[in-house]
């Protein structure tokens, strides 16, 4: 009775969601080939030495990137793990900040496999918060439901006091020409013209750029390559070049780590199968550019409906800290075009 009632559930759980998608088959976008993206169309200064707001703040901030760097009683190792986690404090108590984030990489759930695209532009200071997100699988044969897990797009657009979530209205597209990711109507969300500040988002979950701990000492592997490199960009500015992998061992045996693996893919029993990170990172200790190349495994799902998953993918994570930057005027017109409908 309990296998009946079980099975039961599920169907019901499956038709309910496949019902809420439209379809349980949807058809993918087939990519042919995938652009490399002009990061100048999002953000104007990327890789660009902080400005004089920005480099005030940092200077303020006591044990920073460089004397970690100039601390010989530590190993590289234990200098790598120390910058992770102050150039991740660094964004929270930075003047403002723009990055842009790139992900791609396979996916599979259950016996359906796909590529999958990860995009966010995201735009923050103390007074505004412009934050899309966008998730689109292409070149797949899931269904409905799987579709469901790994398909979204929605702004968090704080500004003025006032929190309002924008919910994709069209299909999201990919752009093979600028590599972009792209929805022509949006409407309005789940949340809107609620009281909130932005400052709220500048928490160190929403500053993490990966799901490991920097509390562990022993997380970089020490076993594998490990490099701190000074460079200086064409305009004379020092920045660290850090190159090393995770201890995949340590990680998943630490809750902190699998805890945020399974909280940001809607994922259960999971683990890395590995994880390897170059991060630049300019000497005042704010983040210039993260690429992460990662592999992990579980269940992804929901409810009672859940599926043997896994996926690999690399991040590029490119970082502007201009005023220019922080326009928000697109976002800002597509919410008075939501207003005014």
């Amino acid at each position: 009775m309990k296998k009946i009632l079980s099975a039961f559930l599920i169907a019901a759980v499956a038709l309910t969601l496949c019902l809420s998608f439209a379809a349980c088959a949807p058809e993918s976008q087939t990519v042919e080939e995938f652009g490399n993206i002009d990061y100048k169309t999002v953000l104007k200064d990327y890789l660009e030495y902080p400005d004089a707001a920005n480099d005030a703040k940092m200077n303020a901030v006591e044990r920073n990137v460089k004397d970690i760097v100039d601390d010989d009683s530590l190993t590289d190792a234990k200098k790598i793990v120390q910058i992770m986690e102050r150039a991740t404090l660094n964004e929270i108590e930075c003047d403002h900040f723009a990055y842009f984030r790139n992900q791609m990489g396979e996916t599979k759930i259950g016996d359906k496999s796909g590529q999958l695209i990860y995009q966010r532009l995201r735009k923050q200071s103390d007074t505004l918060k412009d934050d899309t997100t966008i998730k689109l699988p292409v070149n797949h044969n899931f269904g409905g439901t799987e579709t469901s897990f790994v398909t979204s797009a929605v702004i968090r657009y704080v500004n003025n006091g006032k929190y309002n979530r924008i919910e994709k209205a069209s299909d999201i597209v990919y752009n093979e020409e600028t590599g972009i990711l792209e929805v022509a109507k949006w409407k309005k969300g789940s949340k809107w013209d609620e009281t909130e500040s932005a400052m709220s988002s500048r928490s160190y979950d929403e500053a993490r750029k990966t799901c490991i701990n920097w509390g562990l000492e022993n997380v970089v592997d020490s076993s594998k390559a490990i490099s701190i490199e000074s460079k200086t960009d064409d305009k004379g500015n020092v920045y660290y070049q850090l190159k090393f992998s995770i201890d995949v061992a340590v990680a998943n045996a630490d809750g902190t780590t699998i805890g945020r693996l399974e909280n940001d893919n809607s994922g259960k029993n999971m683990r890395y199968e590995y994880c390897d990170i170059v991060a630049e990172i300019w000497q005042n200790g704010l983040a210039k550019r993260y690429q992460i190349n990662e592999s992990w495994s579980g269940k992804i799902g929901k409810l009672m409906l859940w599926y043997e998953g896994s996926a690999t993918s690399k991040s590029e994570i490119i970082f502007s800290y201009s005023e220019a930057d922080m326009d928000n005027s697109k976002t800002e017109a597509i919410y008075q075009g939501i207003l005014n409908k």
